[in-house]
């Protein structure tokens, strides 16, 4: 059953994560994210939500994972079976607490060499 409001990790450039109370909804996560929404996933049941066009509209440098840099505010959540967001767990808030703690500085030219756009063809 879809959560009307999820606890999730806010993650901020230059900031140590918060808990944050999150509703729902396609529109309230738009505007978290100050825009259309990506999720990728991180581990199982759990995901991030962050601006899809994040990296085209010069949001800052927020954190690496793996060789990528996320940019701007992101969240990470947890996921149910049937594919919604969903709260986190506290064990896996302490433990993404504790992966994002440290803010990380980024330079303009780090965060452009991540960038990628990808074509598809319909043959």
């Amino acid at each position: 059953m879809k959560e009307d409001v999820i606890k999730v990790l806010k993650v901020k450039p230059h900031e140590h994560p918060e808990v944050y109370m999150l509703k729902n909804t396609l529109e309230a996560m738009q505007e978290a994210v100050g825009g259309y929404i990506d999720i990728l996933g991180l581990d199982d049941n759990v995901c991030i939500l962050l601006n899809d066009e994040g990296k085209l509209i010069g949001l800052e440098g927020n954190r690496r994972i793996g060789s990528d840099i996320i940019v701007g505010d992101f969240f990470v959540c947890g996921s149910d079976k049937e594919g919604n967001l969903a709260s986190l767990s506290e064990e896996a808030l302490d433990t993404y607490t504790k992966i994002f703690y440290e803010p990380q500085e980024f330079t303009k030219e780090e965060i452009e060499e991540t960038t990628v756009i990808e074509f598809y063809t319909f043959e």
